[in-house]
């Protein structure tokens, strides 16, 4: 999860508490460009390509980490 919490620090304020708990979109106040641009960087990391319905499915910073961490390659 730290990794993931590294990557969204570049979209938020760094002052942003991010938990396991934290909504992705809603809580983080991500645009849909960003969702774009951290599908990209989780897909450089870690080889695993995410869509718009993806983070729709994996919302919060705990599903969207469990779920990399069951796939990575």
């Amino acid at each position: 999860m730290k990794k993931i919490i590294e990557m969204l620090l570049n979209y938020v304020e760094p002052d942003d508490e991010i938990t396991a708990d934290t909504l992705i979109k809603s809580d983080l106040g991500l645009s849909s460009f960003d969702l774009v641009c951290l599908g990209d960087d989780i897909f450089n990391e870690f080889g695993i390509k995410f869509t718009a319905d993806d983070f729709r499915a994996y919302n919060t910073v705990g599903k969207l980490s469990s779920y990399i961490e069951a796939h990575a390659v």
